[in-house]
């Protein structure tokens, strides 16, 4: 992520507290999506009264959605949602309640980050001012949500949402969703695949394009969003023409091997590999994810390896049976970072 690398931006923290903040609750991205909505109303002050209807609604919906939204045994604001939703719970008591209860933890726990403070504040907390009890929302949210980023910070806290709550209902923890999670490249979403059936996940590109701060992963430009020719686009870094081949190597078509890129790079790379030098910003992305906890965490381990030193071994290998399949490599753009 770019921010821990350096470059402290409001995209990119925002990026960060959505990614990599603690998951105990789904509570932070019905907080997150709400906090965007209201700011992009342009108001720099809000009460939880009216934070309330569009928090509760969210969370209502995605009860609806999966019923496990929190590790914990139980909760009372949770079990309000899931009364609103059996008919058991009139919408003004749902609202009353969850100012009551819905707060408590969430805007406290909001901009942590590591147990620290997040370098970019975007809220004051005023519960306390008995003249203007709510929060003071500051210029950092403002522009955020009026600036070009705003669309995809909550496709991607969408994203990320899902792949929380999927990973609880599986058992990810047991690695149950680690082989069949799957890439479907017609519709680019992650798919848990069964006998049965194939049940979408979360698409692609906002599950990832958080990680890439919405850059490439080859040029590291912003990468423009939807029209032809635009991006940005799923990136299979070792190429997918090996499984027309005698691939004897981990699964190309899984996600410890999809990456997005611009439209150029994406043209320019074809069916190549990148230059082995570029290869240590795969390994650090994958390692990343796993040492955060991230959703996919069991998933990538489960892929390439328990142990950093079992990944490295297992990427290098990859790379070189995948350029003696196919020798020629690309090289990309001067100026290629690591994440």
């Amino acid at each position: 992520m770019d921010y821990r690398r350096g470059v402290v931006t409001g995209e990119s923290v925002w990026r960060a507290i959505v990614l990599y903040g603690a998951n105990s609750a789904t509570y932070k991205f019905a907080f997150g999506a709400t906090l965007l909505e209201i700011a992009a109303t342009d108001r720099s002050h809000v009460t939880l009264e009216e934070l309330a209807p569009r928090y509760a609604q969210l969370l209502c919906q995605a009860l609806q959605r999966q019923p496990r939204q929190g590790t914990a045994a139980r909760s009372k604001f949770l079990d309000a949602c899931r009364a609103f939703n059996a008919g058991e719970l009139d919408r003004d008591t749902l609202h009353r309640r969850t100012v009551q209860l819905g707060f408590n933890n969430v805007i406290d726990a909001f901009p942590q980050l590591g147990g620290d403070q997040a370098p970019v504040r975007y809220y004051e907390d005023q519960r306390k001012n008995s003249s203007a009890p709510g929060l003071v929302l500051r210029d950092e949210l403002l522009e955020l949500a009026s600036s070009v980023h705003a669309q995809d910070l909550d496709a991607e806290t969408i994203a990320r949402w899902r792949l929380v709550e999927t990973a609880w209902a599986t058992g990810i923890s047991d690695a149950v969703l680690a082989p069949s999670l799957v890439y479907d490249s017609e519709t680019q979403h992650l798919v848990l695949q069964s006998k049965q059936r194939r049940r979408s996940v979360t698409g692609v590109v906002a599950a990832l394009s958080g990680y890439q701060d919405g850059r490439c992963a080859y040029c590291n430009q912003v990468m423009a969003q939807g029209g032809l020719g635009a991006g940005p686009i799923v990136e299979h870094v070792l190429p997918w023409k090996l499984l027309t081949r005698l691939w004897n190597g981990p699964d190309v078509d899984a996600i410890w091997n999809l990456v997005l890129s611009c439209w150029p790079c994406n043209q320019a790379k074809r069916d190549r590999a990148p230059h082995e030098t570029w290869m240590p910003w795969l390994e650090q992305r994958n390692n990343d994810l796993i040492e955060s906890r991230h959703p996919l965490r069991e998933v990538l381990m489960a892929q390439t390896g328990e142990t950093a030193a079992v990944r490295h071994a297992t990427l290098k290998l990859a790379y070189q049976r995948a350029t003696e399949l196919f020798p020629a490599v690309w090289v990309p753009p001067a100026g290629v970072h690591i994440p």
